[in-house]
């Protein structure tokens, strides 16, 4: 079955990012959950304030076209609407402000999360990236990230989590990577200019990509990606 990723960016009170996380949680792991089986975590993450808007929770959520769509039906639907699902909207409206939702579709090179636990990647700090690119461009860029980019990458420790090109939007891509360690972070960054093979990848991303948007992410406490010290 084809997978597909829910991608909520939400706007939390300050302090209250893994509140509000775990309260998500309870909801989506309710024992009896009719698209539990199609519903999976794939991560959970609070934004670092040194990078961008704070403070922001985004979760990711492994689904089928199937099951968002069965989602969607009891969300807003009349005759059968998840009434647990009202009253959580309801009691955590002093965690959270708003937000943004995204689908996103992976790549054929993106693993999913059982792939992602098998290769064992994790980190302690995470970058997401959201580009708008020139219509009709997403696809051929993603492919270049592909053949051009990770391997330079993985060289200094940057491990993809995923590509996707986002549905509905034909001009967004989203990239997520993992750092066991702040350095493999910085570490790559640094050598931009340096580094021949990324000098020349970032020379093609900065002439294509025409909004681009960064965030630094640190996992929930309940994040499978995620290690904590």
């Amino acid at each position: 079955m084809t997978k597909i990723y829910l991608h909520e960016a939400m706007r939390t009170v300050p302090g209250k990012e893994e509140p509000y996380m775990a309260t998500v949680l309870g909801i989506t792991q309710r024992p009896g959950r009719a698209d539990r089986a199609d519903h999976r975590q794939l991560g959970l993450f609070r934004t670092a304030e040194t990078s961008g808007t704070w403070p922001e929770g985004v979760n990711i959520w492994e689904h089928s076209w199937q099951s968002q769509a069965h989602a969607l039906s009891i969300q807003f639907g009349d005759s059968a609407r998840d009434t647990n699902m009202e009253d959580w909207w309801q009691r955590n409206l002093h965690l959270r402000r708003g937000g943004y939702d995204r689908l996103l579709v992976p790549t054929s090179y993106t693993r999913d999360a059982a792939g992602l636990g098998a290769a064992d990647v994790r980190g302690r700090v995470f970058l997401q990236e959201i580009l708008w690119l020139p219509f009709g461009r997403a696809a051929s860029y993603l492919e270049a990230l592909e053949a051009r980019f990770l391997p330079v990458s993985q060289r200094y420790g940057w491990q993809l989590v995923g590509a996707y090109r986002v549905a509905m939007r034909p001009r967004q891509v989203l990239t997520l990577f993992a750092f066991r360690d702040w350095s493999e972070l910085s570490g790559l960054l640094a050598a931009r200019e340096s580094d021949p093979a990324l000098r020349e990848w970032f020379t093609y991303r900065d002439g294509l990509v025409e909004r681009l948007e960064e965030l630094v992410l640190l996992p929930g406490r309940l994040n499978p990606l995620g290690i904590r010290d």
